[in-house]
């Protein structure tokens, strides 16, 4: 394997075999006045196979720079985890990257070796006296899920028919299904049924337990690998103390030097610290109730005051020191500061045009209360500042609109979140912690969330496009309209909230997604010609 993807450009990859070698190696930027760090590589790792793991050791216990940890990464599989434990992986706002699998897209209704997928008793650390009622209860939820599908599926179809859609034809118009020629009927047709299963899939995930298994691939670097390892070991959960060990085991084959600062002895009070801080949750028994998605503002910076600030920091860039510019902002007409938001708002031609940093110089604060299925969604957007506790039984649930609609499975519905609140309150008797992984997917979880004015405009305007849940879509709305009653001015930044109503949301992408593969296939073959 070459070492480097080229010899004398000034861009190049650095291709060692082992991570931490190429890790150390660009660590030597900072200490060296060689030109080239290729050159440092063939006189100081050629001939050294153990360069790299020295230096690690030698920084480490030398100098305690833990910022060189950032130069090394590792791509890690975690496989049959719970939605409990994947939501404190998660947490880490920088240095990793997630990809999990999805419960919009897969299904979970079938079984294997015997079992639905969701995490056991033995490894939740439940007591054997009530394993019995939580493994029944979980096969419970799984089971109404799976019967739950084809009724739903075919529900819908009968109450959004594909005959009530228009769809794009080749002359680039929308028209009524039944004009399409049929190669377009026969795309419109696999756009409609990816359509109905998403929209099925969106509404009975709320029956998923937060044991539900699933698998999650994580990059990153060190460093944050390290602070994961940490992390997972303060939450004193048993799945989590686990999965803390299992890292360590399989990072430290690969980065042994750098990933033993995890099991330190300043570690191990950092672990303490986090233990602590995170405290022993009791919820309040409450008079459960089906609820909805709501939105409370809790607190956000004055009105004059933030449109000065934003105004302020957009002329930073034009002129002279920052105090200079307040004070001329201060002495501007306010018409004036209105129309300068108004020209930079319009330089937006799309959500992906993202305002400057400017706009995070506002803050608001939140409280959220959304089923725990639309947290694992908002947990997703790392610059919003949330602040949890354990999911409880305790907040009520959210029926989904079309299973609401049919007195059916509604009825089904109410029984399974009932039998649920019932299980889970014997188990939090014995252990919040556990307790937690009874509980659908549906009920309440309030939570704070901090934002800047920057990061709302993101979310509220990424999470209010058709394809996005349902839930999303009323939490980006709620979010965009306080912005809008507590900032006139300055919500004008926000261009491209959709709050339009849509029927089988992702058809219009779906469709899309249909053409751009018509096309690629038809190209190919105009190739093999």
């Amino acid at each position: 394997m070459e070492n480097f993807s080229n010899e004398h450009g000034d861009v190049f990859l650095i291709k060692t075999d082992r991570m931490i070698d190429r890790g150390a190696l660009m660590s030597r930027y900072s200490r060296t006045a060689s030109l080239d760090i290729r050159d440092v590589y063939s006189r100081e790792f050629i001939n050294n196979p153990d360069r790299g793991k020295d230096f690690y050791r030698k920084i480490f216990l030398e100098y305690g720079d833990e910022s060189v940890a950032e130069l090394t990464t590792a791509q890690v599989a975690i496989q049959n985890i719970s939605n409990i434990a994947t939501k404190f992986i998660e947490e880490a706002r920088v240095g990793l990257s997630y990809l999990e699998k999805s419960s919009r897209y897969v299904r979970y209704d079938k079984k294997v070796n015997g079992k639905y997928l969701f995490a056991s008793a033995d490894k939740i650390g439940l007591d054997k006296k009530y394993s019995e009622m939580y493994e029944e209860h979980c096969e419970f939820l799984f089971r109404t899920y799976a019967e739950f599908y084809p009724v739903l599926s075919d529900l819908i179809r009968k109450k959004n028919p594909v005959s009530g859609f228009r769809f794009p034809s080749g002359e680039g118009k929308d028209v009524d299904f039944d004009k399409l020629d049929e190669t377009g009927k026969e795309a419109a047709l696999k756009s409609y049924e990816s359509s109905v299963r998403s929209a099925t899939l969106d509404e009975i995930r709320s029956l998923l337990p937060a044991s539900t298994l699933t698998n999650l691939g994580i990059s990153g670097n060190g460093r944050s690998f390290i602070s994961l390892i940490q992390r997972l070991k303060g939450t004193g959960i048993r799945e989590c103390l686990k999965l803390a060990d299992d890292l360590y085991g399989e990072l430290h084959s690969e980065l042994p030097e750098l990933i033993d600062s995890a099991q330190s002895e300043r570690s191990g009070r950092l672990v303490d610290y986090l233990v602590q801080i995170n405290g022993h949750y009791t919820p309040e028994r409450r008079t459960s109730s089906s609820e909805v998605t709501n939105l409370r503002l809790i607190k956000c910076d004055g009105r004059d005051e933030s449109l000065d600030r934003v105004v302020s920091m957009i002329l930073y860039n034009q002129s002279g020191l920052y105090d200079e510019i307040e004070r001329n902002v201060a002495k501007m007409p306010r018409s004036e500061k209105e129309n300068l938001i108004s020209t930079y708002s319009k330089l937006r031609e799309n959500r992906r045009f993202k305002p400057g940093r400017a706009f995070e110089a506002v803050n608001f604060s939140f409280e959220i209360t959304t089923n725990f299925g639309a947290f694992r969604d908002l947990q997703r957007h790392r610059f919003l500042g949330i602040i949890r506790k354990p999911l409880t039984a305790e907040f009520g649930y959210e029926i989904p609109e079309t299973i609401n609609s049919s007195p059916d499975l509604r009825e089904r519905f109410v029984k399974a979140m009932e039998k649920s609140i019932e299980v889970y309150r014997v188990l939090a008797a014995l252990n919040t912690d556990i307790a937690q992984y009874c509980v659908p997917y549906a009920f309440m979880y309030p939570v704070i969330v901090n934002a800047n004015l920057r990061e709302i405009t993101y979310f509220s305007e990424l999470r209010s496009t058709p394809q996005a849940h349902l839930d999303l879509r009323k939490i980006a709305n709620l979010m965009y309209g306080e912005v809008r009653r507590t900032h006139p001015e300055l919500s004008g930044i926000i261009r491209f909230v959709d709050s339009n109503n849509y029927i089988l949301g992702r058809l219009k992408s779906e469709m899309k997604k249909e053409i751009r593969m018509k096309e690629f296939q038809n190209h190919d073959e105009k190739n093999e010609i």
